[in-house]
């Protein structure tokens, strides 16, 4: 790979991750002014004509082969993100974020129970260093463990089993059309959601069952600014994955950890206990170590059924 490329897709990932991070740092402040539902209704709202004008300016491909293939993606990454927003409602990015993070593990455990596919013992081994670290990252209190303290490890499993779903069934589809399909797909289960809780309203404060509120500038300025960067963030990653080797890109979006505790503390003075600081270093490294695996069975000519 030519190294002004590599350097290029690095930079992209890089920024994606800076860019990302830093934006769901205001879910928190958006969860005061509205519920998850409404939330993600409104930023739907905003992707849609910003990804339609991104297509326009730059010609992009949407071309679409299998719409129901991509209904049931969508479907399965929507619930996977929902459930990582509700979670910031209440917890740190890195926190949450980390849960995304354990996407390789359900994509190891999926592919094997799904896909019949085989995992060398090395693999098993440096994933599962890696949950370790996703666990000393949540902190999860074992006393007092309920539904919600789960969510950032169900987020990562339904985004786990969505990218293991593209990688098997979309892979001929444009990255415009399975962005495109994600936002509508957010947008149709926020209607629902808002629906369901306007009739049968509970007492809880919780982000992902509060009703709708009265719509607020602030409001409107958060989830406009929120939906901006993460249509940017996708556009930027998908790029690096589209001039990058692939298991080299994979490496720098594990800075989104390192940059979601960096913009809290700079943001909010939160500061991150030592376990988590070595618990994102365990992260970071069993990631590089799985995409350096992943990078020489790619040289070796293995299939994915074969990684």
């Amino acid at each position: 790979m030519h190294q002004s490329l590599a350097l290029r897709a690095s930079l992209l990932a890089i920024a994606a991750s800076a860019l990302l991070s830093f934006t769901d740092n205001f879910v928190g402040l958006v969860s005061q002014e509205s519920g998850l539902w409404q939330f993600q209704l409104f930023r739907t709202l905003f992707a849609l004509p910003i990804i339609a004008i991104g297509v326009l300016l730059t010609r992009a491909n949407f071309k679409v082969y299998n719409v129901k293939k991509i209904a049931v993606r969508s479907t399965i990454i929507s619930i996977g993100l929902l459930i990582y927003f509700s979670s910031l409602g209440f917890l740190p990015v890195a926190q949450a974020g980390a849960g995304l993070f354990s996407a390789p593990i359900w994509v190891m455990f999926f592919s094997i129970v799904f896909f019949k596919n085989k995992a060398s013992l090395m693999k098993i081994l440096t994933i599962s260093v890696g949950f370790i670290g996703v666990l000393m990252l949540l902190q999860p209190d074992t006393q007092n463990l309920t539904l919600f303290s789960l969510f950032p490890l169900i987020a990562g499993a339904f985004y786990g089993f969505g990218m293991l779903i593209t990688r098997y069934w979309c892979s001929v589809e444009s990255a415009v059309a399975l962005t495109l399909g994600v936002f509508i797909c957010m947008g149709i289960i926020s209607i629902v959601m808002v629906s369901v809780i306007f009739f049968y309203p509970t007492d809880s404060n919780a982000f992902i069952f509060q009703g709708w509120k009265p719509v607020t500038a602030n409001f409107l300025v958060l989830t406009f600014l929120q939906s901006l960067g993460g249509v940017i963030s996708v556009t930027l990653i998908t790029q690096a994955y589209k001039i990058g080797e692939p298991s080299f890109t994979s490496i720098f979006e594990y800075t989104f950890l390192i940059f979601a505790a960096v913009w809290t503390f700079l943001l909010w003075g939160e500061t991150t206990n030592e376990i988590a600081l070595f618990g994102v270093i365990v992260i970071i490294s069993s990631g590089i170590s799985l995409s350096v695996l992943n990078h020489k069975a790619t040289k070796n000519g293995l299939t994915p059924a074969q990684k």
